[in-house]
C-alpha cells in the first residue's frame, strides 16, 4: 500500500505560492460558510512519527482562522481519561457545530501502539477497528463532515526526520521520544498501519493517502482536500429538510397491547414492612457502594418514567444510602445551547464519573427516543438511528467495567391526575405541575408505543430496564432499591 506512495510527487516554491493563495482565500470562505451551518467538521491526521503531521496543523491553522479550529492532541495519558471509557476522552473534545476540530493522535492511536507492541492480538484489534467505524458512522450520521488524511514519507526521510539530521528547512518538528521507527519497528508498524487504514476505510469517512515527502505538495493536496470536503459537505446539508417532514405518523386507534401492560400497579407496601425494607437495603446498598469503590468499578443508574411518577422521591432513598463523595446526580431537561451544538450523546459523555463512583442520570440520553421522538423534536431519521447509538453508548461503558441499572417507573393514567391535583392543591408541590404536563396527557398513548419501542431495542443483557410498579411509592422504592443491591452484588461478584 505504502510503496505505491513513493513516487517522488513535488511542488516548486514559485508554483506553491500560485497555488497557496486562491486555496487560502476559499477555505476562508469555506471556513466562514460552515461556521453559520449546524454541523462540525473533524480533521483527522494521521501517520508515522517524521511525517509533518504537526507542520500540517501549523499550516492549516495559519491558512485558515485559527479562532473557529481547535486541535486535539493525546500524547500523554491521564489517570482522568484512564478512569473513564476509551472514547470519554474524544467525546469530551469534539468540536460544537460550525466549528472545526483537528486530532493529532486520535482514537486511531491507541490500539496502533497496542498491536506494535503485541499487547493485543489481531481479533481485539479488529474489535478496536469496528468500534471506531461505528463511532465516526455515528458522527457522520449526525452531520458531522470527517476528513481523514494518512501522510508517509519513505524510510530514509522519516530516518532523518527522527534523528534530526534532515536539512533546517525541511525538518519537521516532533515529540515522541522514542518512536517505533528508532526501536527497531519499522517494518511492524507499517504493517499495523496498513490494517488499520483497511479496517476503517468507509464511504462516510475514508481515507486519504498522501505523499508527504515534499511539504509543499503535502499542504497544498491536504488543503485542496479539507476543501472539497468542506463544500461537499455543505451541498450535502442544504437538502435536509425539517423535523416536522420526517415524523413518523402513529396510529392511535391500534388498541395493541405493550410491555407496560406486563406491570402489576396493584403491587404495595405497608407501611411498618416499608420501614423495615428501607433500612435493611439502604445499609446493604451502603456497603455495596464502597465495595465498588474499593474494586474501581463505577455505576451508572438512569431513572425515567411517566411525569410525577416518583423519581424524585426513588432517587432520594438511593442517595440516603450512598455516602455523597461517591456519587453525582444529574438533572436533564431542555438541551442547551451549547449542548445542541454536539451530537445529542455529547451532553451525557462528559459526565461519567470516574471509576469507583457513581452516576445518576434524572431523565437521561432516553429522551431522543422519549420526548424528542413524541414532539417532533428529532427528524425520523434521528431518533431511529438512535437506538443503535445508544447501545452502542451502553455497552461501551459495560466493557469498560461499569454497573448499569436503568429504571422506568410507570404508574396509571388515573394514578397520574390524582398526583397532578394533589401537586395543584399542595403550595409546596405546586412548582412541580405546568401546563405542560396537562397537555402531555394527551399524547399518554404514542408515549406508551414509544416507551415499549425504547424498552424492546435497548433491554440488553449487560443494561436490562428494570419496569418499576409505581401506583404505591413505597412499594416502587424498595424494588429499585432490592434491583440495585442485587445487581451490584452479582456484578461485584462476577
Amino acid at each position: 500500500m505504502f510503496k505505491t506512495l513513493e513516487v517522488g510527487k513535488q511542488i516548486k516554491s514559485s508554483e506553491f505560492n500560485e497555488l497557496a493563495l486562491p486555496l487560502r482565500q476559499k477555505l476562508l470562505e469555506a471556513q466562514f460558510d460552515l461556521a453559520e451551518r449546524n454541523y462540525p467538521v473533524i480533521i483527522v491526521i494521521g501517520g508515522l512519527d517524521g511525517s509533518g503531521k504537526g507542520a500540517l496543523i501549523h499550516r492549516l491553522n495559519e491558512w485558515m482562522d485559527p479562532r473557529g479550529i481547535e486541535t486535539s492532541t493525546f500524547w500523554e495519558h491521564s489517570d482522568e481519561e484512564e478512569s473513564r471509557p476509551y472514547f470519554w476522552r474524544f467525546w469530551r473534545r469534539l468540536p460544537s457545530r460550525g466549528q472545526i476540530g483537528i486530532f493529532l493522535g486520535s482514537w486511531y492511536t491507541h490500539p496502533a501502539q497496542e498491536k506494535i507492541d503485541e499487547k493485543i492480538n489481531d481479533e481485539e484489534f479488529s474489535q478496536y477497528c469496528k468500534e471506531i467505524e461505528i463511532f465516526e458512522h455515528m458522527l457522520n450520521e449526525d452531520g458531522a463532515v470527517i476528513v481523514k488524511l494518512w501522510l508517509h514519507v519513505t524510510r530514509d526521510t522519516q530516518r532523518q526526520q527522527l534523528e534530526g539530521t534532515a536539512p533546517g528547512k525541511k525538518q519537521n518538528p516532533r515529540v515522541t521520544d522514542q518512536p517505533y521507527e528508532l526501536r527497531g519497528k519499522y517494518k511492524q508498524a507499517l504493517q499495523v498501519s496498513e490494517q488499520l487504514i483497511l479496517g476503517t476505510d468507509s464511504s462516510h469517512s475514508p481515507w486519504h493517502l498522501i505523499e508527504a515527502e515534499d511539504r509543499h505538495y503535502r499542504d497544498i493536496t491536504c488543503g485542496e482536500i479539507v476543501l472539497n470536503a468542506m463544500l461537499a459537505g455543505a451541498a450535502r446539508h442544504t437538502t435536509s429538510s425539517s423535523a416536522a417532514e420526517h415524523q413518523l405518523v402513529v396510529n392511535s386507534s391500534a388498541a395493541q397491547p405493550t410491555v407496560l401492560d406486563s406491570v402489576d400497579l396493584e403491587l404495595a407496601l405497608e407501611r411498618d414492612d416499608y420501614k423495615e425494607q428501607l433500612a435493611k437495603y439502604q445499609a446493604k446498598l451502603q456497603d455495596l457502594a464502597w465495595e465498588a469503590y474499593r474494586h474501581k468499578r463505577s455505576v451508572v443508574a438512569v431513572f425515567e418514567g411517566w411525569d410525577a411518577a416518583g423519581k424524585g422521591s426513588a432517587i432520594r432513598r438511593v442517595t440516603q444510602a450512598i455516602d455523597p463523595r461517591l456519587y453525582r446526580l444529574v438533572q436533564f431537561a431542555a438541551p442547551t445551547d451549547e449542548e445542541n451544538a454536539h451530537h445529542y450523546l455529547w451532553r451525557f459523555w462528559r459526565q461519567l464519573q470516574r471509576d469507583g463512583r457513581c452516576t445518576f442520570f434524572d431523565r437521561s440520553w432516553y429522551g431522543r427516543v422519549l420526548v424528542e421522538r413524541v414532539e417532533g423534536f428529532a427528524t425520523l431519521e434521528e431518533w431511529q438511528r438512535s437506538y443503535g447509538e445508544i447501545n452502542q453508548f451502553e455497552r461501551q461503558l459495560a466493557e469498560h467495567g461499569s454497573i448499569l441499572l436503568k429504571f422506568w417507573i410507570h404508574i396509571s393514567q388515573e394514578e397520574q391526575y390524582q398526583r397532578f391535583k394533589a401537586r395543584e392543591q399542595e403550595p409546596h408541590k405546586q412548582h412541580k405541575i405546568t401546563e405542560e404536563d396537562w397537555r402531555n396527557r394527551d399524547k399518554w398513548h404514542d408515549y406508551e408505543l414509544a416507551v415499549d419501542q425504547m424498552v424492546s431495542r435497548t433491554s440488553t443483557r449487560h443494561a436490562p430496564w428494570t419496569l418499576v410498579s409505581g401506583n404505591n411509592k413505597p412499594y416502587a422504592r424498595i424494588q429499585i432499591l432490592k434491583t440495585f443491591c442485587k445487581t451490584m452484588k452479582q456484578a461485584l461478584e462476577d
